[in-house]
């Protein structure tokens, strides 16, 4: 199939695991009803970043997937599952991992993020992973990167050489930097001609933090072809493989990397 509809679900991400998972069972229904092949999560998707509950939070992770991979058999699609605190028991730290779930319900694999961020905290609970990791889909192969990975192109770029044609970027990228997390995006599709599809939260943790949204679905021309603005919902459009090819073949970028 070269032509398939890819969806990101935007919300305010509670501390509350219950409530968000409530949103989730909603949204995952929008989801499945259009009839998704792709549904990306944003970054702590189930408790955000909830540091002083990591420790027992960790020890669902087990639950947690076994609900995402029966949404995700249930509707036949894949989830790009946003990211779960997973505790590294050597550095007594924690992963910032994403799981990629197939449409039949299995874990592929996961990413874990390469590039911790410096400011709220994170450098205090997190390890930084240290694999560039590509997978294989029933579609194309694809991408992963977490959030602040998005800031640095050479990661992106060693996945294009191993042949993506789609990079999810789960985040979780606050205010005031919406110009950075747009452009940085559409940077990326621009300079390696892959779709990009970044998903954000919306919602005000305090008076200092919040989030502005703006999940989007760029092209590899650089063109957002659907955003969510602030708003919660699914965000949903179609990634078409033969535009893809034909664009890079008539503008050939990549024939120099």
């Amino acid at each position: 199939m070269n032509k398939f509809l890819v969806s990101i679900l935007q919300y305010d991400v509670s501390h509350n695991s219950y409530s968000n998972f409530l949103i989730l069972e909603k949204l995952f229904a929008v989801a499945g009803g259009r009839k998704s092949k792709f549904v990306l999560l944003p970054e702590m998707f189930a408790s955000s970043f909830n540091y002083t509950e990591f420790e027992e939070f960790s020890k669902h992770n087990i639950e947690v997937l076994r609900f995402l991979q029966n949404i995700a058999k249930k509707y036949g699609f894949y989830i790009i599952g946003g990211s779960l605190p997973v505790k590294n028991n050597r550095e007594n730290s924690f992963y910032n991992r994403s799981y990629i779930i197939t449409s039949e319900g299995a874990v592929s694999g996961h990413y874990d993020k390469a590039h911790v961020f410096f400011q709220n905290d994170e450098d205090r609970y997190f390890c930084a992973g240290n694999k560039n990791t590509t997978f294989t889909t029933a579609y194309c192969p694809i991408g992963v990167q977490i959030c602040f990975d998005i800031r640095f192109p050479e990661s992106t770029r060693q996945m294009v050489k191993n042949g993506i044609n789609i990079l999810f970027v789960p985040a979780q990228f606050p205010n005031p930097r919406k110009e950075h997390w747009l452009t940085l995006l559409k940077a990326r599709a621009i300079e390696n001609q892959i779709y990009v599809i970044g998903g954000n939260r919306i919602g005000k943790v305090n008076e200092d933090l919040s989030y502005f949204g703006n999940s989007v679905i760029v092209d590899p021309y650089g063109d957002i072809l659907a955003n969510g603005y602030e708003k919660e919902g699914v965000i949903s459009e179609y990634v078409d493989l033969e535009f893809l090819e034909a664009y890079r073949k008539s503008f050939p970028v990549l024939k120099w990397i």
